[in-house]
């Protein structure tokens, strides 16, 4: 730049082409009070590590973000729209070209170290629910049957239906017992979740049939059946969540996750050949242990991809374009039953 300036300067009348470098203001407009803040925040302790990952740092910006548009009202200016979204024009200053730099850098630099949850197989599977089976003939009282049922019910329609953790609370107990008995007569459960999805911004239903039993001796109908009989003669009701925590109230899936872990540790114990010993009881989560060991186990088991697609295509925001939310439950099964020989292949592989 020097050179290029200095050697035009001395032949042609060029100028001063730029403005005075600096400000007058000493005001901070590109964000680096923030950026401090960020830093400084993440020098506190993580999970994993020593410090907090950059997962978890950038919730600084977003609370930035948040607090500068309520107290300025950002978002009131102009609206660019096109066929599939809007942006609004905005000079918060975590939008600014230097502070997006920043936290690119800092995302760079940090690195991610990430801790999956493991992935539950078929075999492990059948080792929970053979020790649900003997905690159930063992249990001497209608709370500890509950407790039972709700942990073995959430496993196996999270690993048949390859859901992921927050979304098996959403099941209806209503829609269950709507079509319990016809689906009874054709040998799969209709697995009815009514709420809102991610990535959907619409309160939907979703109907996933599930065969009773899967080809490795997975007991779908036989563990929905037994929370269903709590929940019809013990609570009395007819209606609302399936899964619901002391107050009566649908429950969430940190409510059952120290249940779900402590059945894997004994399950380990009676079955230590179905587990491998490199790995800990603290692996297996609801959030995506089950979820995860599903799809696995269907591509071991040959599953065709297409198949897979189609279970899980449901939950994509792709999918979700063009769909017309709020659809009567009876209008879900109907489009449900339209593709239930090959939503089944899925579930009966496990």
């Amino acid at each position: 730049m020097r050179k290029d300036c200095t050697e035009a300067n001395d032949v042609l009348s060029v100028g001063q082409i730029f403005p005075r470098m600096g400000n007058p203001e000493m005001v901070d407009k590109d964000g680096m009070g923030l950026a401090i803040i960020m830093l400084h925040a993440s020098l506190r302790k993580g999970v994993y590590r020593d410090h907090l990952q950059f997962d978890t740092v950038r919730k600084t910006v977003s609370w930035a973000w948040q607090a500068w548009t309520a107290i300025e009202r950002g978002e009131e200016g102009s609206v660019f729209a096109s066929d599939d979204r809007t942006m609004h024009a905005c000079d918060a200053p975590t939008r600014t070209k230097w502070f997006q730099r920043f936290v690119l850098g800092v995302k760079r630099r940090m690195g991610v170290v990430r801790k999956q949850d493991e992935a539950i197989t078929s075999e492990q599977m059948r080792a929970l629910l053979e020790l649900g089976e003997h905690l159930w003939k063992e249990a001497k009282g209608v709370e500890e049957r509950r407790r039972i049922a709700n942990t073995m019910a959430f496993a196996v329609i999270g690993f048949c239906a390859s859901l992921r953790g927050e979304e098996v609370p959403l099941v209806s107990l209503k829609g269950l017992m709507t079509f319990w008995k016809e689906t009874m007569a054709k040998g799969f459960v209709m697995i009815t979740l009514r709420g809102l999805f991610k990535g959907e911004n619409n309160l939907k239903w979703h109907l996933v049939p599930l065969v009773d039993i899967t080809s490795s001796g997975i007991r779908v109908r036989r563990w929905v059946h037994r929370l269903v009989l709590l929940r019809l003669e013990e609570d009395g009701v007819e209606e609302g969540p399936l899964f619901v925590n002391r107050e009566g109230k649908r429950a969430k899936m940190r409510d059952f996750n120290d249940a779900f872990q402590e059945c894997v540790g004994k399950a380990m114990e009676r079955n230590p050949g179905a587990f491998s010993s490199e790995v800990e009881v603290e692996d297996y989560n609801l959030r995506r242990s089950l979820r995860r060991g599903s799809t696995t186990q269907a591509h071991n088991n040959k599953t065709p991809a297409s198949t897979i697609t189609m279970v899980n295509r449901w939950r994509k925001r792709e999918a979700a374009r063009g769909a017309e939310p709020g659809l009567e439950m009876r209008q879900v099964y109907t489009q449900a039953l339209t593709a239930v020989e090959a939503t089944l292949e899925y579930s009966r592989n496990l």
